[in-house]
């Protein structure tokens, strides 16, 4: 494989040149500002999981990378592109499994496990039929919609309430996910493409997400992150779990 091979995936792109794709490499801004905004939103908590504290990082990660494959354009800048999203995507999962459900880590590594297995199988039979590659990311929609889905059926309250923030990160990615498939169909009569589309809209995304995932630990613990709302002493429903052990 050329690591080199210059590569033209997007209407934007009519040369080799680094702002061949302007607003496709601008409109990765979208991530820095979403990574901002967390960050600043994490900021007043001096103790705060590492589960939790990389996800600003990991959005920041995925509009570096996704810039560099815009610009550069190459095949390993591509790697660039995708593996922060991959990454960051199984991320949540994990996070959503330790903070939603309490899970012990090896169990959260099981799950995230099987949505690896479960997108290989989905890409290798359906994935093809979706055009322009964005078979890979149909996993990530369902996923959504179904984390919605079980919040929505549970019957814990602090779970339940939080169901709205995943059914809108659902409905925004289907949109992301339909400007990113139509791109290069609508390439003669809009050379611009829909892709910058894409990364907006994935960068509200990945706050929706990250800020579910924020609210939910400051629901089970205190202001300093240590104790569990479940173990307090006052008021706490029987239902209510309690903030998974350790600093994760």
């Amino acid at each position: 494989m050329n690591w080199g091979e210059h590569l033209d995936e997007y209407c934007e792109r009519s040369s080799a040149a680094f702002w061949a794709e302007p607003v496709n490499a601008v409109s990765n801004l979208a991530f820095l500002v979403a990574a901002l905004a967390i960050w600043r939103a994490l900021r007043p908590f001096p103790r705060v999981p590492t589960s939790i504290a990389l996800l600003a990082p990991g959005i920041a990660l995925i509009g570096i990378g996704s810039f560099a494959f815009h610009t550069l354009a190459t095949r390993w800048s591509q790697v660039l592109d995708v593996l922060p999203i991959t990454v960051f995507v199984l991320f949540c999962l994990a996070g959503f499994l330790r903070w939603f459900h309490g899970l012990g880590w090896r169990r959260c590594a099981l799950g995230v496990a099987a949505f690896v297995a479960f997108t290989a199988v989905f890409g290798a039979l359906v994935g093809d039929f979706v055009p322009n590659r964005s078979g890979m990311y149909v996993p990530v929609l369902l996923l959504l919609t179904g984390l919605a889905v079980t919040l929505r059926a549970s019957r814990e309250p602090g779970r339940a309430r939080q169901w709205r923030e995943f059914a809108a990160a659902a409905v925004v990615f289907a949109v992301a996910l339909c400007a990113r498939t139509v791109d290069e169909a609508i390439c003669t009569p809009f050379p611009l493409g829909t892709h910058f589309l894409w990364h907006t809209l994935d960068a509200v995304l990945v706050f929706l997400v990250s800020h579910a995932l924020i609210h939910r630990w400051r629901h089970l613990t205190d202001p300093d992150g240590a104790t569990a709302v479940g173990e307090r002493r006052a008021g706490a429903g029987a239902e209510e779990p309690r903030a998974p052990r350790g600093s994760g």
